[in-house]
């Protein structure tokens, strides 16, 4: 019985942003048509178009910096095991948070580079928000239904729940993702640039969940 209220949970979390992607893939030729309209804007939630390149350019250098940090973290604990990609949404549901729509494996979307990048950010984008929702949960930060992700960040940042460092980098990926998913056509080389950026932060969260949550 519980597992079946487990898998029921699952579904009903991940249907909507399946739902998203899939629209997105089907009506992707009118989107292309819309996006490729924008010439030169600063865009909700995002970056200048201008300014996107740099934007990858900073975050890469925020990505190295936030790996580091961990890095010298971890030499000061003793090492502690880290599940699995294929228990993380296990382990969320257990713990009573959002289980995670590709599982934390960023490939789900990092596929759909080739067919469409803005797409594959449009997923990233996503994912990124669900983490930040469990953290909140996890660190008993109380957040709101309208919260964004850059406020949901700031609050996280604000308890000391993640650094400076960290903040700064989700805040540049989410821009980066909301650029991509309101205007500019993005390369297939800059989209895989912001995935291995967004691994780095990936992984820290894997870590987090792996012992950095109570059970309920």
């Amino acid at each position: 019985m519980e597992i079946a209220k487990l898998i029921l949970e699952y579904i009903r979390v991940i249907i909507w942003p399946i739902t998203v992607i899939f629209l997105l893939i089907y009506f992707k030729d009118e989107i292309i048509y819309l996006l490729r309209r924008v010439k030169k804007a600063d865009l909700p939630g995002g970056i200048s178009i201008e300014a996107f390149p740099d934007g990858i350019k900073e975050a890469k250098i925020l990505s190295k910096e936030v790996k580091k940090e961990e890095e010298e973290k971890k030499r000061e604990k003793r090492t502690l095991p880290t599940i699995t990609l294929t228990k993380a949404n296990t382990r969320m549901l257990n713990l009573g948070l959002i289980p995670s729509p590709s599982g934390l494996a960023l490939s789900y979307y990092r596929n759909l580079i080739e067919q469409d990048p803005n797409i594959a950010l449009a997923g990233l984008r996503i994912e990124v928000e669900t983490m930040l929702k469990n953290l909140a949960k996890g660190f008993k930060i109380p957040i709101n239904k309208r919260d964004s992700a850059n406020i949901i960040v700031q609050k996280l940042k604000n308890r000391s729940s993640i650094t400076s460092r960290q903040a700064e980098l989700l805040s540049y990926i989410i821009k980066l993702c909301n650029t991509a998913v309101h205007g500019i056509r993005v390369s297939s080389s800059q989209a895989e640039e912001i995935f291995k950026i967004a691994e780095v932060l990936r992984d820290q969260y894997i870590s987090w969940l792996s012992w950095g949550f109570q059970n309920k």
